[in-house]
C-alpha cells in the first residue's frame, strides 16, 4: 500500500527518475487519445484544440442560444418556477393558493369579517400539509432538472470560442466562423468549466415535462424544438463517455489523475415557495390582525378614557419612536400601553378608585379581614408604577441616562452600522423596563377589580359575606354606592383588556 501511495504522491512532486511515472501516464493518454472517436479533437504533436473542437462548441452554442436568452430573463425564471410547481400540484391545493393569493384573500375580507385570520391561518396549515406528497417531490426533480439545462445553457460558450476565433459576436451566427487551432493550455479552464456545467442524461430523466413547462412560460410556442436538445443530449452523453475532454485536461494540466465531476445543481423549489408564501401570508394576517387590534384598542381608549389624552409622558412615547421606525430599528414597543397605564393611575385610579378605596377599606367594617388587607396592599403597591415610569421617561431626557447615548448613535447611524447593535441594546433595554412595570401593576389592578366584583355582589346579598355596614357607606356616597362600584369594576375590567391587547404580540406577525 505504501509503494502505491508514494507513487501517486510522486506524480505530483516529481521524486522518482525526474518524475518518469508521471511523464509515462502522461505519455499512455496521448496514446489513449489516438485511439478515441474524437481523436481529430486533440492535435498531439502540436498540444493543440483542433478546429473541430471549436466547431462542436460552435454547435452546442448554436443550439441552446435561445434558451440562454429565454432563461435570462428574470420574469421568465419567476413564470418557470410558478408552473413547475403548479404543474404537480393536486386541485385541493391550487384552491387553497388561490384563495390565499392577494386578490383571493381581497375577496374574501369582503364576507369573512373577523374570522379572516382564523381562515387564513386554517388554510395556510392546510396548505403545508398538502406539500407534503411524492407529488412535491417530482416538482423539485422536475425545477432541478431545468437547473441543470440553465448552468449548461449559461456557460459562457462566446468567451470560449473567441480563442478559435476573435471575430466571433454573441449570439451571431449568419456569418460561418474563421476557427484556427489554439494551444490546449489556453482552453484548460474552458474544458474544467464545461465538463462541471454538463447537463444531466440519465435515461429517465423527463425533459419531455421540461419542454412542456418552457412551452407553456412562451406563450405556447417552443423555446427550442425537444427533438434537438434531444438530439444535444445523445451527442453529449457520447462525448462525456468518450472522455476526450477528461483526457485533454489531463494532458493540459500535466495532471494524469485529474477528475472533473459535473455541479449536481439542487434546489429545493416546494420549501422554498412555500416558505415565501406562508411569510406573505403571515405578513397579511399580522396586518389584518393588526388593523382589527387598533380597532379594538381604539374602541376601548374611548370606553375607558373617552375624550381624555393619553399622553402622559414627554420622551417614551410612539411619537419619540418613529426615528427608530423610519430607519428600521426596534421601535418603543410599550410606549402606548406605559401611557395608558399612567393616564388611567392620574385620570381614575387616583381619583374614583381611591375614593371608593377610602369609604370601602376605611369605614367599611370587613367580617373578612384577609380580603380587606389584600386589597388594601393591591391598591396601595400600584402606585409604586409612577415613580418607575417617570424614571424610565426621563431616562430618555437629554441629560437622561439614555438620552444622549441614544440621540449621538441615531445621528451616526446612517454612515456607521454598527450602531444599529448599539442601539437595539438600549432600545430593548428601555422596553424590557416598561414591560416589567406593566407586569408587576397589572396583577394588583386585576386584585382591585376583582374584589369589587366580589363587593358588588356583596352589596346585595342577605346576608353580606364581606361588609356588614352597607347602610352607613352608602350614606356617605354623593352617588349610590353599588352603582359607583359595578361602573369601577367595568372601568377597570375593560382597562385590562385594552392593556392585554397592547402588550400581546400580533397574531400571525
Amino acid at each position: 500500500m505504501s509503494d502505491v501511495i508514494g507513487k501517486v504522491m510522486s506524480l505530483f512532486s516529481g521524486d522518482g527518475e525526474g518524475g518518469s511515472d508521471k511523464d509515462l501516464l502522461i505519455r499512455q493518454l496521448i496514446k489513449e487519445i489516438s485511439q478515441n472517436k474524437y481523436a481529430k479533437f486533440y492535435r498531439s504533436r502540436q498540444a493543440e484544440a483542433d478546429t473541430s473542437l471549436g466547431q462542436y462548441f460552435y454547435s452546442v452554442y448554436k443550439t441552446v442560444y435561445p434558451l440562454q436568452v429565454f432563461l435570462k430573463d428574470a420574469e421568465n425564471e419567476i413564470k418557470i418556477k410558478q408552473i413547475t410547481l403548479e404543474s404537480f400540484l393536486d386541485k385541493h391545493t391550487m384552491d387553497l393558493i388561490k384563495n390565499l393569493s392577494p386578490e383571493g384573500i381581497a375577496e374574501r375580507k369582503k364576507s369573512a369579517g373577523a374570522d379572516i385570520v382564523k381562515q387564513l391561518q386554517e388554510d395556510l396549515a392546510a396548505l403545508a400539509a398538502g406539500f407534503d406528497s411524492p407529488k412535491i417531490s417530482a416538482a423539485d426533480r422536475c425545477y432541478n432538472l431545468i437547473a441543470s439545462m440553465k448552468q449548461f445553457v449559461f456557460f459562457d460558450y462566446c468567451s470560449m470560442l473567441k480563442k478559435f476565433d476573435p471575430e466571433i459576436r454573441e449570439g451571431d451566427f449568419n456569418i460561418p466562423p474563421k476557427l484556427a487551432p489554439v494551444d490546449i493550455g489556453i482552453l484548460v479552464s474552458d474544458i474544467a468549466n464545461f465538463l462541471s456545467v454538463f447537463p444531466s442524461c440519465e435515461d429517465d430523466d423527463d425533459w419531455k415535462t421540461v419542454f412542456e413547462i418552457l412551452k407553456y412560460c412562451k406563450g405556447g410556442t417552443d423555446v427550442i424544438p425537444p427533438a434537438n436538445w434531444n438530439g444535444l443530449l445523445t451527442s453529449l452523453k457520447d462525448l462525456r463517455e468518450s472522455k476526450i475532454l477528461d483526457i485533454i485536461g489531463r494532458i493540459a494540466t500535466g495532471n494524469p489523475i485529474l477528475e472533473i465531476k459535473p455541479t449536481i445543481p439542487y434546489e429545493n423549489l416546494s420549501a422554498t415557495w412555500l416558505e415565501s408564501k406562508t411569510r406573505d401570508v403571515r405578513n397579511v394576517i399580522a396586518g389584518i390582525a393588526g388593523s382589527q387590534r387598533d380597532a379594538q384598542i381604539h374602541a376601548l381608549e374611548q370606553v375607558v378614557f373617552g375624550p381624555l389624552t393619553t399622553k402622559r409622558l414627554t420622551y417614551y412615547t410612539s411619537e419619540k419612536g418613529k426615528v427608530l421606525v423610519d430607519k428600521g430599528l426596534e421601535e418603543f414597543v410599550f410606549a402606548p400601553s406605559v401611557n395608558h397605564l399612567m393616564a388611567f393611575i392620574q385620570e381614575f385610579y387616583s381619583k374614583e378608585i381611591q375614593e371608593l378605596c377610602d369609604i370601602l377599606l376605611i369605614r367599611g367594617k370587613w367580617s373578612k379581614v384577609p380580603a380587606s388587607r389584600q386589597m388594601s396592599e393591591a391598591f396601595h403597591s400600584v402606585f409604586d408604577s409612577i415613580e418607575r415610569i417617570n424614571k424610565l421617561d426621563n431616562s430618555l431626557a437629554e441629560d437622561g441616562t439614555e438620552g444622549p447615548r441614544l440621540r449621538g448613535a441615531l445621528l451616526r447611524v446612517d454612515r456607521d452600522k454598527s450602531q444599529v447593535r448599539y442601539i437595539s441594546s438600549i432600545v430593548q433595554g428601555i422596553n424590557m423596563e416598561a414591560e416589567e412595570l406593566i407586569k408587576e401593576a397589572m396583577p394588583s389592578i386585576i386584585v382591585v377589580g376583582k374584589h369589587f366584583k366580589m363587593l358588588m355582589e356583596d352589596f346585595d346579598k342577605k346576608p353580606q359575606e364581606y361588609i356588614v355596614n352597607w347602610k352607613e357607606l352608602a350614606s356617605v356616597s354623593r352617588v349610590p354606592l353599588n352603582q359607583r362600584i359595578t361602573e369601577a369594576y367595568k372601568k377597570i375590567n375593560y382597562f385590562v383588556q385594552l392593556m392585554t391587547l397592547g402588550t400581546q404580540p400580533i397574531v400571525g406577525a
